[in-house]
């Protein structure tokens, strides 16, 4: 699904957003989705790795009473 986001930047960096739809013969929305979509992609592309962290703690418990390795 797509959302909206409204966001400020300066007239030169616009007229700048402008010029290079034009060049591109596209529009400025979709040359922004562009930089932004080409953006995350360069940020996970660093690593090569996507991390994901849980939004639910994961609790482990050990229970290794029984083994005398852990109290020699």
């Amino acid at each position: 699904m797509e959302k909206t986001i409204n966001f400020r930047i300066s007239e030169e960096t616009k007229l700048e957003l402008q010029f290079i739809a034009e060049k591109k013969e596209i529009k400025v929305s979709h040359l922004i989705r562009e930089i932004i979509t080409d953006f995350i992609e360069n940020y996970y592309d660093v690593d090569n790795t996507i991390i994901m962290y849980s939004q639910t703690p994961i609790e482990v418990f050990l229970d290794d009473s029984n083994n005398d390795h852990f109290n020699q």
